[in-house]
């Protein structure tokens, strides 16, 4: 017996030692809950006895501007979706243990809306102008150990209009606290690179930056590490460094991995690398960094490859707004929206413009998604953009971050590289969209400083989106010289041709380019008197924004073109339509009440419109055909209306009410759509799809009876109680036969029973000015959406949604 306590005596010292060898004593902690704010100047919060309890508790991540109301009088005007903005001020207070009296403690924010300042127990840690700049403090000489500390945070997104598109206002992203080691890694402070691989062998080349804030010399391991998906440890390597009080450095490693598992689109596999310090066998730091092993190269013959492979960049814009939730956007409002441009057939993004959020690229990396990375909209001169107001064109300035360039451009561009270099999806990096002084020679000595910031920092190209001959305008050659890629805004075939006889080596790509999409809201197809009243109830009829509607039609020619002119020239590496999703702000071509974009070919609400139909007729190889408009077009009975197609298929036939009105050809090398002239009567139409002479997809749309109930469809069903998860319920309004009632605009009211809110809701309408903070919504042409929150407190959830005189609907959702 006593041999036997011996052993197990023994076996628990071993594993109490191995437990303490694998612990670190830093730690990166979420810091988004139990925050106090108030909208407004305030004077005296950074005093840590400032009495706070009056103001509002709040989460985080908080955009306040989404809560409204929408009026002509904000000074955000149009381009900021009407909404209000102005000062605010947060406040957060904690506590930090005893035990903790010799570490380091950074607070770290992923990004604040915008001119932030913050301070600590009333002393002043620093400002950051940048509302996407993520940035961080060390506060370690003015924490108080054992005690409260009091974080204030004041914002000023005051002068509007400030910018081209919706911003929001607040601490609208992540804040972490991190605490370290007096020796450690600093934020951002490794750089991994995998680019050198093949399928039988890859080099992980590993920078880390090591900081010792002691008064004394230390001697420690940094071991490096490579971990599969599984958690299997694959590579490893040690290095012994020396660092001299106060002295900071670089230890270099490499890993050599066999037979990785490469990263793409298809199968974006992800590797850990775990960084760890050791000292006298203890572990006294230690952080993760995914990366995705894989080779990225650009060729002026035929664009860009991926690991050996040629791929087409079919991507999209996006602006960093998550339509009903604004600015304050969680991991599922990323995903969805990912998931829903894979199934359009997309593969790329360009953040337009300006650095997104860190989830936003880590779920890039973890969906395969590639990312144009982009920096800025404008340097030293301001924008002054075109906006239609009382049926007239004017140009108001706004105040972004020209008159911050000179100060702040080199540091804001320099931590948007640390912070994002690691990430697999990032191809390019870009430094600027339709610049003016890009035009000039002036904009030359701009280009080549910004550029080489890059270089110094990161392997892959820069790129710089400047405007094509679509514009009539063209940039400085030497201003262009120090990009690595020619970055084309909305060139024309005529334009490409040029290039390619002036720079037949260069490396292009369309960092923007119009979509095949109207400019008219989801699902409105308007004839006749429908039209005329439309246009008179925006008191728009004959103007500008008229004509440009008119003239873009149901199908957006200049869109289709843009993406014929790509696939067609094998040098060019593909394309940025503008935009992906429908995004607050820049209302173009209308003005009031209009209150986000419309050109997309999904709505604000995640919805596919017609365009999202032809992209994916070229960009995806899954077999389909759609056809539009609905078929519900009262007052043109007897009349002829155009019945448009798009397919992937080798051939297409239109049937109505079960007679073929004839087969078209689609010719799949090519970038084609089809049109029938169709007697307009309800009943049914009826699209097949062929290759081969065999069917593989057919769609059918039938004139709808009056509403009759509500459909409710999710993409999961349960979430995680972290407060932070959503469920996006997509609600549809059919007839009593199950066919969706494509014009119905019934008011649909929501409740939820169980542990859960409601955080947003739409429609899709870009005109509405019904409030995204509701528990109800009308449905714009058959479809509304409402979003659902976790809390921290898991349990069955009910949703249910009403509506007078329809069928009501309930759902069962979970949080665990």
């Amino acid at each position: 017996m006593q041999k036997l306590k011996t052993s197990i005596l023994l076996l628990t010292i071993v594993l109490l030692a191995a437990c303490q060898e694998n612990q670190s004593s830093n730690s990166k902690d979420l810091f988004d809950f139990g925050w106090k704010f108030t909208k407004g100047e305030v004077t005296g919060a950074e005093n840590p006895n400032f009495i706070d309890q009056e103001w509002q508790d709040v989460d985080l991540p908080h955009d306040w501007s989404i809560e409204g109301p929408f009026s002509k009088e904000n000074a955000s005007f149009s381009r900021g979706a009407w909404l209000p903005a102005g000062k605010c001020a947060y406040r957060k207070t904690f506590k930090i243990d005893k035990n903790q009296k010799d570490k380091r403690f950074v607070i770290y924010f992923e990004g604040a809306y915008r001119n932030s300042e913050v301070w600590i127990n009333g002393q002043f840690l620093g400002s950051r102008p940048l509302g996407y700049a993520s940035f961080h403090y060390d506060m370690t000489p003015y924490i108080k150990i054992d005690g409260n500390n009091t974080l204030t945070v004041k914002l000023d997104n005051s002068a509007q209009p400030g910018s081209r598109w919706y911003t929001g206002t607040g601490i609208y992203r992540h804040v972490h606290l991190i605490t370290t080691d007096k020796l450690y890694v600093p934020v951002w402070g490794n750089y991994i690179v995998a680019n050198d691989c093949s399928s039988k062998e890859a080099k992980i080349r590993i920078q880390t930056e090591l900081k010792n804030d002691c008064n004394k010399i230390r001697s420690i391991i940094v071991r490096q590490s490579a971990i599969d998906a599984q958690g299997k440890k694959i590579s490893s390597i040690e290095t012994q460094e020396n660092l001299q009080a106060g002295e900071s450095k670089i230890s270099k490693s490499e890993l050599n991995v066999k037979n990785p598992l490469l990263w793409n689109p298809d199968s974006p596999n992800l590797y850990t690398i775990k960084t760890e310090l050791l000292e006298a066998g203890s572990i006294i730091y230690s952080e993760t960094n995914k990366t995705g092993i894989r080779k990225i190269e650009f060729d002026a013959t035929n664009g860009f490859f991926l690991n050996g492979k040629n791929i087409k960049l079919k991507g999209v814009c996006l602006h960093h707004d998550g339509g009903p939730l604004g600015a304050a956007v969680y991991a599922r409002t990323i995903e969805r929206q990912l998931e829903i441009l894979r199934e359009m057939g997309c593969n790329a993004v360009r953040t337009a413009h300006n650095p997104f959020s860190e989830e936003f690229m880590s779920i890039c990396d973890s969906m395969g998604f590639f990312v144009m990375n982009e920096m800025f909209d404008e340097w030293e001169i301001p924008k002054s953009p075109a906006t239609t107001q009382n049926g007239k064109k004017i140009r108001i300035p706004v105040q972004y971050y020209a008159d911050k360039f000179k100060k702040w451009a080199d540091i804001d561009l320099t931590d948007f590289v640390l912070r994002d270099r690691n990430h697999p999806s990032v191809i390019m990096w870009s430094i600027g969209n339709e610049i003016e002084q890009m035009m000039h020679e002036e904009g030359a000595p701009i280009s080549k400083r910004l550029s080489a910031i890059v270089h110094n920092l990161d392997y892959r190209p820069v790129t710089n989106g400047v405007y094509g001959y679509g514009w009539n305008k063209w940039p400085n050659e030497e201003a262009v010289s120090y990009s690595d890629i020619k970055g084309y805004n909305y060139i024309k075939s005529e334009g490409f041709d040029k290039e390619r006889e002036l720079f037949p080596k260069a490396l292009g790509i369309v960092t923007e380019c119009e979509s095949a999409q109207s400019f008219y809201p989801r699902s409105t197809y308007l004839y006749g008197d429908d039209k005329k009243t439309w246009w008179e109830a925006l008191n728009y009829e004959h103007d500008e924004a008229f004509e440009w509607t008119e003239k873009r039609g149901l199908i957006a020619e200049s869109g289709i073109e843009a993406w014929r002119s790509v696939k067609a020239r094998s040098n060019i590496m593909g394309q940025f339509i503008w935009t992906g999703f429908d995004y607050l702000g820049e209302v173009i071509p209308f003005g009031w009440p209009a209150r986000s974009s419309s050109f997309a070919p999904i709505d604000l609400c995640g919805f596919p419109k017609d365009g999202f139909f032809f992209y994916q007729s070229q960009w995806s190889d899954k077999p389909m055909v759609h056809i539009f408009p609905h078929w519900n077009l009262e007052g043109q009975e007897g009349k002829t209306v155009t019945v448009y197609a798009f397919t992937n298929g080798e051939e297409v036939e239109l049937f109505q009410d079960g007679k073929s009105l004839g087969k078209q050809k689609n010719n799949t090398k090519g970038v084609e759509y089809q049109s029938w002239e169709v007697t307009y009567q309800p009943g049914e139409l009826k699209a097949i799809a062929y290759s081969n002479g065999k069917s593989i997809a057919e769609k059918s749309v039938k004139t709808a009876g009056t509403p009759a109930k509500i459909l409710l469809s999710t993409r999961k069903t349960e979430m995680t109680a972290n407060s932070q998860d959503l469920i996006y319920v997509e609600c549809t309004i059919v007839d009593k036969d199950g066919n969706v009632v494509p014009k119905a605009a019934n008011k649909i009211e929501f409740s939820i029973d169980g542990p859960a809110v409601i955080a947003g809701v739409g429609n899709g309408n870009n005109m509405s000015h019904e409030s995204f903070q509701s528990n109800y919504r009308k449905a714009f042409n058959g479809k509304c959406l409402a979003i659902i929150k976790s809390s921290k407190k898991a349990g069955e959830i009910k949703f249910s949604a009403k509506s007078h005189q329809l069928e009501a609907t309930t759902i069962s959702l979970s949080s665990k």
